[in-house]
């Protein structure tokens, strides 16, 4: 028995060594690509831009960029070889970029070939760039060496860091494929020579059909999913709070909350009507104030509670308001929808139908149950 587990262990270990030793000149002649973006041209063709890892270390920099034109990202991907001196890997790829240009005509096509490449990571981040990807991905960057990496530790940090919801090449198909609920990428933007992210791309089954920015970013997470960190800053009403200071020249009082902590809960209420309840609940801690409130008053943090739960409702409100405007469901309504009726048939058509038509009550229930180093 105990010669059989040694064997067992030395056939686990010996793949491991194997991998772990990899020649390094193998991985030279690799051309690894990282980030692939993707714009429209004049004529119709997909012009793909490929950022490939360079492994030779008598390369001037760390990394290439190639650009080809085809009617197909896999005839791209065939061009794209014949300019490489070294074949062309898509196992490392980390982000995929797509024009807002393309994505209004339509993302599924590229996304699916993608999520068909076996290579292809499922967690893959997916995200819209403002204005050409070319262009972005041929920028020059004095701090940062490597555009690509620049792009993905942008998304990564401000994905975990709950900023922003999550996007991978897995989650945006999902969605895609349901009925009930559509996807939702992040947008990317050059500004003064930085690449920010500007907020969020709504998208009506393959089609960016509008934007959010930052604050409605979070409150899509907020919905979604739970909060076990993240951070905002809010401005609210400062009626009914007793300061140690008078405030001069304003009436908005400005908080950063920061460890939030959230949970969500939708439930159909009225089928008929196609009415939701939607519940959000709140623990967080308020970091940053920008007057002189004394938070020692049980009375003042109360309040501040009550106005920044009556602002979040009124935004909530908004926000869904305005998604129903636009035909899409990024919060899956549809999918609490399609759960709750039983035979109710409903496809991806008949819920943007519908949708536009539904009510939904907001109630969050906020607490600030630590202040920071505001005392």
């Amino acid at each position: 028995m105990q010669k059989t587990i040694t064997r067992l262990t030395i056939l686990l270990l010996v793949p491991i060594l194997l991998i772990g030793c990899a020649d390094p000149k193998t991985l030279e002649r690799m051309g690894l690509i990282t980030t692939i973006g993707y714009d429209l041209t004049e004529d119709g063709k997909i012009l793909t831009t490929m950022v490939l890892l360079q492994i030779d270390p008598e390369a001037p920099q760390n990394f290439a960029v190639l650009t080809t034109k085809a009617d197909t990202t896999k005839g791209a991907r065939i061009k794209a070889d014949l300019k490489s001196p070294k074949k062309l890997q898509s196992g490392q790829l980390r982000v995929a970029l797509f024009s807002d240009e393309i994505v209004k005509k339509g993302l599924v096509t590229l996304a699916d070939t993608l999520a068909r490449d076996p290579a292809i990571s499922d967690l893959t981040y997916l995200a819209v760039v403002e204005g050409n990807v070319n262009k972005m991905l041929n920028m020059e960057n004095k701090k940062f060496s490597d555009i690509s990496q620049l792009i993905y530790k942008e998304l990564d940090q401000n994905i975990k860091g709950e900023t922003i919801p999550s996007a991978t090449l897995q989650e945006v198909m999902h969605d895609y494929y349901s009925d009930g609920i559509d996807p939702s990428m992040p947008i990317l933007k050059v500004s003064n020579g930085e690449i920010q992210i500007t907020g969020m791309a709504l998208i009506k089954r393959d089609k960016m059909v509008g934007k959010i920015g930052i604050e409605d970013s979070f409150y899509l997470k907020l919905i979604n999913d739970r909060y076990t960190a993240g951070s905002i800053e809010m401005s609210i009403s400062n009626e009914g709070i007793k300061y140690l200071q008078q405030p001069e020249g304003t009436d908005k009082l400005v908080v950063v909350l920061d460890t939030i902590r959230s949970s969500s809960h939708i439930n159909l209420v009225n089928k008929e009507k196609l009415e939701f309840d939607l519940e959000i609940k709140l623990n967080t801690r308020l970091m940053e104030i920008n007057q002189a409130v004394d938070l020692k008053n049980p009375a003042n943090l109360k309040q501040i509670d009550k106005e920044l739960s009556k602002k979040m409702e009124d935004d909530l409100g908004k926000f869904i308001a305005k998604t129903r405007e636009l035909g899409t469901d990024p919060f899956g309504f549809g999918e609490i929808y399609r759960k709750s009726v039983k035979d109710s048939n409903m496809t991806a058509d008949k819920w943007h139908e519908m949708y536009p038509e539904s009510k939904v009550n907001v109630k969050v229930d906020l607490e600030i149950v630590r202040t920071g180093v505001v005392e």
